[in-house]
């Protein structure tokens, strides 16, 4: 009984939450630029919380890919900085493609931001990054189509920032998945405590040297210093809201208090809704030294996957359907079969910042690219296949 009580409180808690992000619109204007930011970057206000963005327009016909940053980054760490070597970054590999490239970074503690936000939610973030989104498209006239590629942490905001796209009017043809967990509380392993600043927010300074082990193996890798560390530490790290350690803790904040809190974190991350999540594509690095991501990756995102081609095209088709022949049904279970054979997941060689310098970054947008044509294509016969029940 306890275990149903709690289900249907996590329900309610999630139709709450959708009902208010179906209702709010997100107004969205420039700051005036504080000190410290890099050429191209600029500083926006979404519903008064600041969103660091930097974008870089393309073919106007292609969709915009947003870069999401994972636990205590900000997004500069895909675009670059003054004086390193463009290259090394996803956002020179998207635009060599010929893809307008918008990198949104949340909130977090380091001094580019004026203030703490730390209530922010995942509901928050995913609103934030469609209505920054939107205001960059509507401002540049290109197409309505977004793919999100969300990284590390950064995977907690698939749905929410698929339903606030959808309520944007927003076309968010792909998730991917760049060394990312799925928005399921307690998924991951709490490498230490998380602790709370003087300014409200958590702080976990541990994966400082986590972090360092990343970023000096990926400069082995590529046979040069992508970025000096102490900058590294300087200009993109910080402190973040507590909620979006979801993964790890399921706590939100309250009251000057984290709260530990499973039924809110839930609905805050959407973990529920598998009718309403995008459409997702994998890709992971293949280093021991991120062991988890690289062996589990595939397994923690494949239910979404084959959730949302099941339930989005084949079970309203079956539904209207009385009878099937055999050998429909039979190509049916072929395609779902071939749907988790790996199609939609790659792998590149490199750790959790696999896609960070010159020679992951270039392989992470040809995969990107070759995934996008495989997803569209799988999609595209699955729904033929649908279509063509009962038409003999």
């Amino acid at each position: 009984m306890q275990k149903i009580v709690r289900l249907f409180s996590s329900l309610f808690l999630a139709l709450a939450f959708s009902s208010a992000s179906a209702e709010e619109a997100w107004n969205v204007e420039r700051l005036s630029p504080p000190e410290g930011l890099y050429p191209g970057e600029e500083l926006l206000s979404t519903n008064g919380i600041e969103t660091l963005t930097y974008f870089k327009a393309g073919d106007p016909e292609k969709p915009l890919v947003i870069f999401v940053p994972g636990g205590f980054h900000l997004a500069r760490v895909a675009y670059g900085y003054p004086g390193g070597d463009e290259r090394d970054f996803l956002a020179y590999w998207l635009g060599h493609d010929g893809y307008s490239f918008l990198g949104a970074s949340y909130p977090t503690g380091n001094k580019v931001y004026s203030k703490a936000y730390p209530a922010y939610s995942i509901r928050d973030w995913g609103k934030q990054v469609a209505a920054t989104a939107k205001f960059y498209i509507d401002e540049n006239g290109l197409s309505q189509e977004i793919i999100v590629l969300g990284w590390s942490a950064g995977g907690q905001i698939a749905q929410s920032v698929y339903e606030a796209s959808q309520n944007a009017g927003l076309d968010m043809s792909l998730f991917v998945s760049l060394a990312a967990t799925p928005p399921a509380p307690l998924l991951a392993e709490e490498p230490g405590p998380i602790t709370m600043a003087p300014n409200g927010l958590s702080k976990a300074p541990q994966f400082g040297e986590i972090f360092k082990a990343y970023v000096e193996a990926q400069n082995e890798l590529n046979g040069h210093v992508i970025m000096p560390w102490d900058k590294f530490k300087a200009d993109i790290l910080g402190d973040i809201p507590v909620a979006l350690n979801g993964i790890i803790n399921a706590s939100r904040y309250e009251d000057g208090k984290f709260v530990e809190d499973l039924d809110w974190s839930l609905a805050d991350t959407g973990a529920l809704k598998k009718a309403d999540f995008p459409y997702i594509v994998t890709i992971s690095g293949d280093k021991v030294l991120d062991n988890d991501h690289a062996l589990t990756d595939r397994g923690n995102w494949g239910m979404f996957q084959i959730q949302h081609l099941y339930r989005g095209i084949i079970l309203p088709a079956l539904s209207k359907s009385e009878e099937i022949a055999p050998a429909d049904w039979q190509h049916l279970m072929d395609l779902m079969t071939y749907a988790t054979s790996g199609v939609l997941n790659a792998r590149v060689t490199g750790n959790h910042f696999f896609w960070y310098g010159e020679v992951g970054a270039r392989e992470t947008v040809e995969h990107i690219s070759i995934l996008r044509l495989r997803a569209q294509n799988l999609k595209t016969t699955i729904a033929a296949a649908v279509a063509a029940i009962g038409t003999e």
